[in-house]
């Protein structure tokens, strides 16, 4: 068998996988189902691959949007704006020029 196709039965086997887990993760925290559904919700999950995960998110997707967030760290929005807020490398910038101050070489006082 090829490289490609090793790859691509490697990658299915993840996405298999993943989603059984992720809706095994979310089921398990919800609330609202019984123990007897949840091992349905289960059973379906893992023995039927990629459709009964997706089937399961589609049906339950309000209860997993609805659940609140448990508080932590949002680690993602915080890499976001350390993005967005971090100084550039403009030329300007390495120039020795302050990034507010005004070309025309006027003094403050100026109003």
């Amino acid at each position: 068998m090829s490289n490609f196709g090793i790859a691509l039965i490697g990658t299915l086997l993840l996405l298999i996988i993943y989603s059984a887990a992720f809706v095994t993760y979310h089921v398990s925290r919800s609330d609202s189902l019984e123990a007897s559904q949840k091992r349905a919700i289960y059973l379906f999950a893992w023995l039927v691959p990629l459709i009964g995960p997706a089937i399961t998110v589609a049906a339950l997707g309000d209860d997993f949007a609805r659940r609140k967030k448990r508080p932590g760290i949002p680690l993602l929005s915080y890499i976001f704006l350390a993005a967005v807020f971090a100084p550039s490398q403009d030329h300007e910038n390495t120039s020795g020029h302050s990034v507010g101050s005004d070309s025309t070489g006027g003094t403050d006082g100026d109003f």
